[in-house]
């Protein structure tokens, strides 16, 4: 099975960086969310997703509102309102989608260590909890999105305070390529012989190819399907890692004496080792 750091294993330094990289996850979620939440709204949809910043949609359902764009029922406690033109709808989807890119901005510079946008993603998010207690208040209906409003914030509160605290670190030796990848003695020896197959990988299933390479005959894939990331060797699974949100990871496989490993790291790169031989590297985007 796949294996996962524990805190034990990981430097200060590894510890701050999960931190950080947790903040920043937490900032795409909202942006997704809040978008996908917007959508659903205007296609007249009841869906709703919670984690997500309000005010965009707050914005679209009052356009939404008083344009008229809802079924009669809405509007049976006011029988005699009088609707605004398109044009208010156009413009409060266009402020939404001002505040949607401004986030989306913060998350893309976040990830490249610019602290400035990630301190104004935390202020611009507790404004959007403001904004939700004075408009809703406290109360039970309320409570599982003010709970996870607050989440947030301490997300990218603790990614902030992360982030200072790595600036106070020593600098880290320079170091060897391929050093990035998770340390191979972190991870018990690996036996000569053969690993088990666990399966055939499904060929059918909707998956997506992380990495791939083609090595002495061998055919590598690291994929992920649904929640399971796999290590594919010629069509067949050797190893897997199932997790909803990743952490750094390796999923090892032996075959005719050879070593071959896929490393997912605290700097969000991707690696295929051969034999302790990096083959392939890649930033993971997503």
């Amino acid at each position: 099975m796949g294996k996962i750091f524990n805190t034990g294993n990981l430097s200060k330094r590894d510890i701050l960086e999960r931190r950080y990289n947790s903040g920043v996850t937490s900032l795409l979620l909202v942006v997704g969310l809040t978008l996908v939440n917007v959508i659903l709204l205007v296609a007249n949809s009841d869906t709703y997703f919670l984690f997500s910043a309000l005010l965009p949609y707050f914005l679209a359902d009052y356009g939404m509102f008083y344009c008229g764009m809802y079924a009669p029922e809405y509007y049976a406690d006011v029988p005699d309102m009088e609707f605004a033109d398109t044009s208010l709808l156009v413009i409060t989807l266009s402020i939404a989608a001002v505040i949607l890119l401004a986030y989306l901005l913060c998350w893309i510079f976040a990830r490249k260590k610019k602290v400035g946008w990630l301190i104004f993603s935390l202020t611009f998010f507790a404004l959007d909890t403001a904004f939700m207690l004075f408009m809703y208040g406290i109360n039970i209906d309320m409570l599982l999105d003010i709970l996870l409003h607050a989440w947030v914030i301490i997300s990218l509160a603790s990614a902030v305070n992360a982030y200072y605290k790595l600036q106070k670190l020593p600098p880290e030796p320079e170091e060897a390529p391929g050093e990035n990848a998770i340390a191979a003695d972190m991870y018990p020896a690996v036996s000569n012989e053969n690993s088990a197959m666990l399966r055939m990988a499904d060929t059918d299933v909707k998956s997506r190819i992380l990495l791939e390479a083609q090595h002495l005959g061998y055919r590598i894939e690291y994929r992920r399907v649904k929640r399971t990331n796999e290590l594919v060797v010629n069509g067949r699974v050797y190893d897997e890692y199932e997790a909803l949100v990743e952490t750094p990871h390796a999923l090892t496989a032996v075959l005719d004496g050879h070593k071959i490993e896929v490393q997912y790291d605290t700097s969000s790169h991707m690696y295929i080792i051969f034999d302790g031989e990096q083959i392939v590297k890649k930033l993971r985007i997503i």
